[in-house]
């Protein structure tokens, strides 16, 4: 998702209002359930970092992503999930070796 060939300008914004682009951040004490977590969310997007992961959905599959989110979470084992989301286009990206960037009201170092 996010490579609009061949399509017009009417089409792109089309298709971009169709997409939702998320970050997802969590913090399982478990071992066995993170992995099952992280197993879950190689399924829908890529690992970013060791408890992050990036999706790019349609609003269908991001609705199924929340509905497994959803069954996944146990507050009793104090699971902390959350879910960012925002379109590509908004996504601000940096370097460790500059200085921190600000999105709105979110600071990135």
């Amino acid at each position: 998702m996010g490579l609009y060939f061949n399509l017009s300008e009417e089409e792109r914004e089309f298709a971009r209002q169709k997409t939702m682009f998320c970050l997802i951040i969590y913090d399982i004490r478990s071992n066995k359930r993170r992995l099952k977590l992280s197993e879950l969310l190689e399924g829908y997007g890529v690992r970013v970092q060791k408890s992050c992961f990036e999706v790019d959905l349609s609003r269908n599959d991001y609705q199924s992503l929340l509905r497994d989110i959803e069954s996944f979470y146990k507050a009793d084992e104090e699971d902390s999930i959350i879910v960012y989301v925002t379109t590509k286009e908004e996504v601000t990206s940096f370097s460790p070796y500059n200085s921190a960037e600000k999105l709105d009201d979110i600071l990135f170092f």
